[in-house]
This record gives C-alpha cells, sequence and structure tokens, in this order.
C-alpha cells in the first residue's frame, strides 16, 4: 500500500524512474487485438490538473486490471514504467506514456473532480494537417448537414456509415465520418431533434479521404455525446453564428463538394484581405484575414488567466488573502459562487488550485502587437484554443514550466512569436469601432510559407492600398490606434500592476 500522501504531476513523468505516483482519472478505454491473438487495454488518464497521458496493458498485466480500469474512475497508481509515446492512435500530446506492470499498484480513490477534462482542437488545424492519422482528437461541432446511411462492405460485413458535416463558432467547417451503432444513433437523434445539435467527440482519428481531411470513430476509443449537459457546451452553443442555419440533409456528393472549407479558401477564397489600416480604420463589423508580422508581445497583463474548471470562467482573487502572507491565495468565481484556493501540492512549490471539489486551471490571453506594410499596428487577441494550437503547448504547461520562478515571466515559446510572419483571420466586432478599440479577436491562423506565398501573390492594388472609407483625420486614426506615417508611435497605454512598475510591450 502507499506510504505516502504525495503524488506526481502527469506533466512530470518521464522514463527516467519508476518510482512515480500520480492520482488520475480514467477519462476512456479501448481494448484493441495483438497480432498474437492477445488483447491490449488502451486508455487516457488526466489528473487533477488537466494534465493527460496515455497508459497501456497487456497479457497478464491485461487479466488481472481490466476489471478494474472504468471510465469516470479516480485511482492512486504506483510503481509503473514510463515510456516514448510511438505507433497510431496517440490519445494526448505528451511526448510519453504509462505501461501498468505486474507489481503496479493501484487503488481507487474518491472522486476528486468530476470535469471532463475536454482539450478541443480547433477545426482549422485539422484541415490545415496539423496533425497526422496516427493522432486521435476532440473536437466540438454544430451538425449542420447530415448524408444518407450506407452499408459498406467491410471484410465480407455490411457496416453502416453515415457521413455529417459540423461547424465551430468561426464557421470553419469539417467533415466526420461515423461507422456501426454511431452512424445509426446519429441518424436517429438528427432526425428527431432537427434544431442546432451540438456534437461532442472524444478520440476522433483524423483521416484523409479523396483529398479531403475529415475526422472518424476509431477502433472503440471514440465516443460521441449529442447535445450532452455543461457548460461548456451551452458556451460553445452561445458562440455559434447567429445565421440561421439549421440542419439539412445531403447526399454525400453534395456534402464532400463543397461544405468543407479549407484553412486555403478560408485565407485565399472565403474572407476578404484586409490591412492592417483597413482594420483599425474599419467602419463595419465583420470578418478578414491579414498578413502580419508579430512585433511584440504585451505584457501590461499576463498572457494568462486563472479560470473556474467548473464553467470555464475567470476567476478573481480576494485582494486580502493574495498569498503574500505565505497562505494560498484565494479566489471566487461568480458563476458557481464557490471560494477557490491555491494550495502547495508538491516539494518543488508548485501551485494546484483546489478548493471544495472546485477546481481553476489556466488559459490563454495572449496579446499580440501586429503590424504590415502600411505602418499601422492593431493588437490581436488569442484566447485559449487559438493559443494551444499556435505554441502546441496548453497555458497550464507553460505555466507549470515558469511558476516556480516567477508566473509573470514570458516564456521562451511566446516570445520567439516575435519578429514571425502569420497569416491571421480576425473578427471586426462592435467594441472595435468605437473610437478607442479593443483587441481584435484571431479566429484561425496559419504560419505555412507556401499559404503566405500564395496569399502574397494574389495581393493587388485593391489591397495593397487601403479601401475607400468615410475620411478619419490624422489626430481620429491615432485615437483609434492606428499608428500613420506621420505619427509612427502613439501613446502606448499603460496599466498599473498591483506591485509592478508601468510598462507596456516587450519584445521577449
Amino acid at each position: 500500500m502507499f506510504t505516502s500522501k504525495t503524488y506526481d504531476s502527469v506533466w512530470r513523468l518521464n522514463p527516467s524512474k519508476y518510482e512515480w505516483v500520480v492520482e488520475t482519472k480514467v477519462l476512456c478505454s479501448w481494448t484493441r487485438r495483438l497480432e498474437n491473438s492477445g488483447r491490449r487495454l488502451e486508455f487516457v488518464l488526466a489528473d487533477r490538473e488537466g494534465n493527460k497521458i496515455q497508459c497501456s496493458l497487456w497479457g497478464e498485466v491485461y487479466d488481472k486490471f481490466v476489471s478494474v480500469i472504468v471510465s469516470g474512475s479516480w485511482f492512486r497508481i504506483k510503481d509503473f514504467k514510463v515510456v516514448h509515446q510511438t505507433g497510431d492512435c496517440r490519445a494526448t500530446l505528451h511526448r510519453y506514456k504509462m505501461i501498468l506492470l505486474k507489481n503496479t499498484t493501484i487503488v481507487k480513490i474518491p472522486g476528486i473532480d468530476n470535469n471532463q477534462f475536454f482539450d478541443f482542437v480547433d477545426f482549422g488545424s485539422i484541415l490545415d494537417r496539423r496533425y497526422s492519422d496516427d493522432f486521435l482528437v476532440n473536437v466540438i461541432g454544430q451538425i449542420v448537414n447530415v448524408g444518407p446511411i450506407e452499408d459498406i462492405k467491410i471484410r465480407g460485413k455490411s457496416t453502416p456509415k453515415l457521413d455529417v458535416e459540423l461547424r465551430d463558432r468561426g464557421n470553419v467547417r469539417l467533415i466526420c465520418t461515423l461507422w456501426a451503432d454511431f452512424a445509426k444513433q446519429v441518424k436517429v437523434y438528427t432526425e428527431a431533434n432537427p434544431a442546432a445539435v451540438v456534437c461532442v467527440i472524444r478520440c476522433a482519428q483524423v483521416k484523409e479521404w479523396k483529398g479531403n481531411w475529415t475526422i472518424s470513430n476509431a477502433m472503440g476509443a471514440t465516443r460521441v455525446l449529442l447535445d450532452p449537459p455543461g457548460v461548456f457546451v451551452d458556451e460553445f452553443r452561445s458562440g455559434l453564428p447567429t445565421d440561421g442555419v439549421v440542419l439539412t440533409n445531403h447526399d454525400n456528393s453534395e456534402l464532400f463538394a463543397g461544405s468543407t472549407v479549407s484553412i486555403r479558401d478560408q485565407f485565399l477564397v472565403k474572407n476578404h484581405k484586409r490591412t492592417v489600416r483597413d482594420i483599425v480604420e474599419a467602419l463595419e463589423e465583420g470578418m478578414c484575414v491579414a498578413m502580419v508580422i508579430v512585433g511584440s508581445v504585451e505584457r501590461t497583463s499576463k498572457w494568462y488567466y486563472v479560470s473556474c474548471k467548473m464553467c470555464n470562467k475567470s476567476v478573481e482573487p480576494y485582494p486580502e488573502n493574495s498569498g503574500d502572507d505565505g497562505k494560498p491565495p484565494l479566489y471566487y468565481c461568480g458563476v458557481c459562487d464557490k471560494d477557490v484556493s491555491a494550495v502547495v501540492f508538491s516539494f518543488r512549490a508548485r501551485l494546484f488550485i483546489i478548493c471544495s471539489g472546485i477546481t481553476v486551471c489556466f488559459r490563454y490571453r495572449l496579446v499580440l502587437e501586429v503590424s504590415d506594410a502600411t505602418n499601422y499596428k492593431a493588437r490581436f487577441l488569442l484566447f485559449d484554443a487559438m493559443g494551444s494550437t499556435l505554441l502546441r503547448r496548453t497555458a497550464q504547461e507553460l505555466y507549470n514550466a515558469v511558476s516556480e520562478n516567477d508566473p509573470s515571466i514570458l516564456p521562451s515559446e511566446i516570445g520567439a512569436l516575435v519578429g514571425r510572419r502569420f497569416l491571421f483571420k480576425v473578427s471586426i466586432g462592435g467594441d472595435n469601432l468605437k473610437s478607442d478599440p479593443l483587441h481584435y479577436v484571431v479566429q484561425l491562423f496559419s504560419d505555412d510559407d507556401e499559404l503566405i506565398k500564395d496569399y502574397s501573390d494574389g495581393l493587388d492594388s485593391e489591397v495593397l492600398v487601403p479601401l475607400p472609407v468615410t475620411p478619419i483625420t490624422k489626430e481620429a486614426s491615432v485615437r483609434r490606434g492606428g499608428v500613420s506615417v506621420e505619427n509612427p508611435k502613439p501613446p502606448a497605454k499603460k496599466i498599473k500592476i498591483e506591485g509592478k512598475k508601468e510598462e507596456s510591450f516587450a519584445t521577449t
């Protein structure tokens, strides 16, 4: 049995030793048959911080633990092997995976967190081929088109197949192919519920079929949820485009012919090309794409924010309990109406935040100052999904990497964005049309050299010369955040941070 209450965070696991102890939740599991007719159990574990790792067991260990590993249960696991993550069906981005051994000890513990720990992948990153077909990803989307059920012969057996089209909050479309029972269940549900159906898929496999990048259920690993309860679903639904799109039915030729909007089409065809000057002087709301260079990363506020894992909303610290007195910082979640405190959980003094079963986590709020040949500047804002895709690491992982010294330090991964050229799809909202515009929210990005070249080759005088707009004086332009040639450096807004000097943008 265990003699110590200490445990290791999943993000720290590596092959350097066997004496690891973790407390994790089983998110999902599936069985695969080996060539020697044996069976191997694959499952995904998450610790209370939401860090995930894949785990395997087979042979005698399979018989010993297969009945114990139940999705949704929490376990304390000790004495296991950590190896490099290789092969197909990779369900996490962790570079290592766990292997359970005959002497591994597993003890079921009371539930620590009922969070499902979804890390959703945005559709643009799939269409941009950022994931190969050996990855399993989690997605959330609105079902907008449903094809007919087809019977496909596989190894002499007839198997139902259904193609559906999903869209995300940025109206990016993705085809999902469902097989067997999933095909029948989704078909029946969408026929009975023709409204805006939200589909959540855990462990979908990325596929390329007829030149289209799609997703599909795979090898018993996939879980499909239709209109599941949860704040994250409500938040997704509230952020969908208000264009009145309803669920329709098409045959598969129509479905694949024109509904999927590739990332190339997003930047080269579907959306208007705009310069930074066009954006800061815009008089109407809408979506557009721009080619820019990152000049700096905003430092007046932190690159992350602290949110409640139950509702995903930001939490506010209590000023009288900031942690300076040696006590854990205390936060308040207004949505859940709960207090949340930060407590030290390891000898390295990293912070883990939990109170009364409510946990908080760290999410990206990256503000990049960008510019182009027009000598205008704008602030582009990337929230958590975009930040995680851009940096290939979660905000929690980067926070863990620097918090030991000073959580206000800008991680090197973020600093390395400075000087890089990107294509950004951004939204111009009502707040951006005010005299003092806020940040422009990034909906999609690409740093693909070939795509950037094609975008540049497609620029013409209509884009290079700012589009005609209502005349704006130089003073008004500066007030709206523009940087003209006559006034290339408008006063940077300085925000007073308690206990820190005033500062604006920094390049490292």
